[in-house]
């Protein structure tokens, strides 16, 4: 399975920047990823602050479907709870169709209490909702026909879909961050720093035991995806990039920090919530370059730090975070132009090469 390479954005709004104008830019970065050799596109979802100004994922990725041909387009991830599950259905299936067959899945119950809040329900129902909205999704995409029969949190009138999603027996699923998650329900994963052999590991020993479950998910995933995704800035130097960086990751991280607690940040005023999810407090807490949650450097240092990684053999596929923060649309072209000249280029190169020494 060859290595392959995508882009994770929030889509956030930057200080005096349109947001139509925000919108084309990344529509122009899609099309421009997908020419250069890029696998996916991975779009978060958020509600009622900065970090998104794309909280429908299926509208904007609608659009992508019609610019693009031939690049994934995956929602990472549909914060389940926070959707009717028969809209969440049809809108995903229509998604389905306008890409020709090319959605894949995230999914998660979404990690901010407030967003909860926003929907009409407690974020500690959150798994629980995840889970019935889930089962019935994958269900309803498998026989047309989506039925709130056996839940406890919806109630409606079973609806048939008029029309066949392209995919069968549904999109790929992927899940973020959480390593039990993933591995347990067999999907594609993605950790925000380098897979460590422990990670790996865990995940294959869960993935391992949950496909020898009856009805186990992802069954038509025989290898899976195990991503890590990290924040990339290439510049002239070292030291451009790394300041970039560090002021890119500062603004991101300032806006994350507004994502917790139960208050919306319209309403928080001057004070910050505590973090309230462990990984986020976690991250918070690091410094971004020591602990590469932002690798930064000339295009030769990033090329050759993913070629390290690609040799380690722990993670198939690199997820590249950006923009992110406060980049600009030149910084952001700069950086992701350069890795698909060079850095992509030289993993397949690498690739290649051990496939041969090994014929």
């Amino acid at each position: 399975m060859p290595i392959e390479f995508g882009i994770f954005d929030h889509i956030e709004a930057r200080e005096g920047t349109p947001i139509d104008e925000l919108y084309e830019e990344r529509i122009d970065m899609v099309k421009r990823a997908e020419a250069s050799g890029f696998y996916a596109f991975h779009l978060a979802e958020h509600h009622g602050h900065t970090l998104s100004t794309s909280p429908s994922q299926p509208v904007f990725l609608a659009a992508l479907a019609r610019e693009t041909t031939t690049i994934k387009l995956i929602p990472t991830v549909v914060c389940l709870p926070l959707h009717n599950p028969v809209r969440i259905f049809e809108e995903l299936a229509m998604l389905d169709v306008l890409s020709r067959g090319r959605l894949e899945l995230g999914i998660g119950k979404g990690i901010t209490p407030f967003e909860h809040l926003q929907f009409g329900h407690h974020p500690d129902e959150g798994p629980a909702r995840s889970e019935e909205i889930l089962t019935m999704l994958l269900e309803a995409w498998q026989t047309g026909i989506i039925s709130s029969e056996g839940s406890e949190y919806y109630d409606f009138v079973e609806l048939e879909l008029p029309f066949e999603p392209i995919q069968k027996p549904y999109p790929p699923l992927w899940s973020a961050g959480n390593v039990e998650m993933a591995g347990r329900g067999g999907y594609n994963f993605i950790f925000p720093i380098p897979i460590t052999d422990d990670v790996r590991g865990h995940y294959e020993e869960l993935r391992t035991e949950s496909r020898k479950q009856p009805n186990h998910r992802n069954p038509h995933v025989r290898e899976p995806w195990i991503a890590q995704s990290q924040t990339v800035v290439i510049a002239d130097t070292d030291e451009e990039a790394e300041a970039i960086g560090r002021r890119a990751w500062a603004y991101y991280m300032g806006t994350v920090a507004r994502s917790h607690g139960l208050v919306p940040p319209h309403r928080q005023g001057s004070e910050i919530p505590e973090p309230d999810n462990p990984l986020a407090t976690m991250f918070m807490a690091m410094d971004p370059i020591e602990n590469e949650l932002v690798v930064t450097g000339t295009v030769d240092r990033i090329r050759d730090y993913y070629l390290d990684q690609a040799k380690r053999g722990l993670a198939n596929y690199f997820i590249v975070g950006t923009p992110a923060g406060d980049m600009t649309a030149d910084e952001v072209r700069r950086t992701l132009d350069a890795f698909a000249a060079e850095v992509i280029p030289a993993v397949r190169e690498l690739e290649a090469s051990a496939v041969g020494a090994s014929t």
